[in-house]
This record gives structure tokens, sequence and C-alpha cells, in this order.
């Protein structure tokens, strides 16, 4: 959800907040010694998560329909996740119709 402060309909400088789905898997290794060889085994941890955050960011319009938006923010995942927290950095270049 965006909230404008611009004059122009959903234009200017604007907070959003988002809600994410994450899913995550991370690949490790254990090794250990028996005693007479060193042994390796292979694991992997999967995760799906959801997360909430908030970023700003500005909206520019042009006369001929142009549009360009940058906004940087962050979330935080909640449940048991391999990373707590997610990006939410952007840069977009469209027209308007």
């Amino acid at each position: 959800y965006r909230l404008y402060f611009g004059s122009k309909k959903a234009s200017g400088f604007f907070i959003e907040g988002n809600m994410a789905v994450v899913g995550q898997k991370e690949f490790a290794y254990n090794h250990y010694y028996d005693g007479e060889v060193y042994l390796s085994e292979e694991y992997t941890r999967s995760s799906t998560n959801f997360g909430f955050g908030a970023a700003a960011g500005v909206k520019l319009l042009a006369r001929n329909g142009f549009v360009g938006e940058v906004y940087l923010g962050l979330g935080r995942l909640f449940g048991e996740s391999i990373a707590g927290a997610y990006p939410r950095v952007g840069i977009s270049l469209g027209k308007r119709f």
C-alpha cells in the first residue's frame, strides 16, 4: 500500500507498506573425523516464511506520459527463517497510456 504526498494523482514522494512470501534454501556441509577417516555430509534446509516491511521513494511523471520511480526499503521475516530480513529496492521506467 502506498501513500503519496504529491500534488498530482499517484506521483511525488511516497511511503509504502508491503508484505512478502519468501522461499529460502540453504546448502551446508558437516565435516567430522570418526577416528580413522574424515567424513563429510551434505544437507539442505528449506523454509517458506512471510514478512512485513516499509519503503520510501519518489515517482515522477512527465507531461508526455513517461513515468520514473525510485524506492528503497527493508522488511522483516517472521518464523524460522534462514535470513531475518529482506531488501526492497527498485528503479522503474515506463509509460502511462
